[in-house]
């Protein structure tokens, strides 16, 4: 009677590669015989989460693994650090996960998770390089959850690869090194960048960026994020020029601010030319200016022409003491609604735009809410929409 053992090694790993999600299954599978510690340990090792441990650098310990098991080192596909400021602070740590790095020439996935992260911290180098000598041309997404400078995201666009780039904030360099950034003329469309999701950036990295932007042959997907109440938002003016370079090529436009204070605005942004965007996601003060409920602007006269899904973030309070804050934006919301849904017998303008979603933050998040809440539920209740599916999400 044939046994498990039996089975070949191309079916062995089949049946491996079903339970690569099991990490516990997959260590006892390695314990049994020679044949399965070869095949899990494969998958073991191709998501590799490296975390902060009190009893040493565990680091360390899988450089130790790559030198000795050299085998395994094309297994890695993803690498992901989730250190703490301590951890990654420390020159000894640094040349370590460089030295990682350099081995895993198939890395396809590479993250950094700053558990402890502060918009003070210092940058930390990035370890990943594009040269004739070195080459990590597998790599296909970085998620760098710390501040990078321009020159790095730089090296992460010049990936030959790269499809997806996440950084939590793009910091402005306080020794002035990319005050005089400039892109040499033959980086211009060479990157292979699809999906950018970028921190709200300072002045000076603002700067960089639209630079920086100029880079992808075709960026499908930007989105730009404020994490914390101390750093500022982009104004609505600003974000036009900043994505002029990919506004023909984007399909998808996102602005969250998920704990900025996010302040009336003087001027709102104008959208109509990002002809290919189908999904976009915006705030309330982007779109609308407060009080203009009596001359409110046509929809189509500022959103995509091609927009499917809109996403509308706001905040709304529910506590009198803030509604000296505020002015009631419910009519200019109900007639932008109005207009969308074609109502009053005039065709909408935006005949592909078919569902939107209302997104509320917490009021404490901001002293400038958008809406009364309860104004805002009964005004919703009024509408009689004929054809736009309109989601309510807290």
């Amino acid at each position: 009677m044939a046994k498990f053992n039996d089975l070949s090694v191309d079916l062995v790993y089949v049946i491996f590669f079903h339970l690569q999600s099991e990490g516990t299954d997959l260590c006892n599978l390695a314990l049994t015989c020679r044949l399965f510690r070869d095949i899990a340990q494969r998958f073991i090792v191709r998501n590799t989460s490296i975390s902060h441990s009190v009893r040493g650098s565990r680091t360390k310990l899988f450089l130790r693994t790559l030198l000795d098991r050299p085998d395994l080192v094309v297994h890695v596909h993803r690498l992901e650090l989730n250190l703490l400021r301590e951890d990654i602070h420390w020159p000894e740590e640094q040349q370590t996960i460089n030295q990682i790095t350099r081995q895993l020439t198939n890395l396809r996935e590479f993250c950094y998770l700053s558990r402890d992260y502060k918009a003070w911290h210092y940058s930390v180098p990035l370890p990943l390089k594009w040269t004739r000598e070195h080459a990590h041309d597998q790599v296909r997404r970085v998620e760098w959850q710390h501040n990078m400078a321009p020159w790095e995201l730089r090296k992460c666009m010049e990936l030959p690869n790269i499809e997806s780039i996440r950084v939590r904030e793009l910091q402005d360099d306080s020794s002035g090194r990319f005050s005089s950034f400039r892109l040499p003329a033959r980086k211009h469309r060479t990157s292979s960048l699809k999906e950018l999701r970028i921190g709200s950036p300072g002045t000076m990295a603002y700067e960089a960026l639209i630079q920086l932007l100029q880079m992808p042959k075709s960026l499908k997907r930007f989105t730009l994020e404020s994490y914390d109440t101390y750093t500022s938002t982009m104004e609505p003016t600003a974000l036009i020029p900043l994505l002029e370079a990919v506004q023909d090529s984007l399909e998808e436009l996102h602005v969250e601010t998920r704990r900025n204070m996010l302040s009336p605005f003087p001027q709102t942004a104008n959208f109509a030319k990002f002809s290919s965007v189908k999904k976009m996601s915006m705030p309330f003060r982007y779109m609308f200016q407060r009080g203009t409920a009596a001359s409110v602007v046509c929809a189509d006269t500022f959103l995509p022409s091609q927009l499917c899904d809109l996403t509308i973030s706001f905040v709304s309070t529910r506590s009198a003491k803030l509604r000296r804050f505020y002015s009631d934006s419910s009519a200019t919301l109900s007639r932008f609604i109005e207009d969308v849904d074609g109502q009053g017998g005039v065709p909408s303008g935006l005949p592909q735009l078919t569902h939107i979603t209302l997104q509320e933050h917490d009021s404490h998040l901001s002293f400038h809410p958008d809406f009364d809440h309860e104004v805002l539920q009964a005004t919703m209740e009024s509408w009689n929409l004929s054809r736009l599916n309109v989601e309510y999400r807290h």
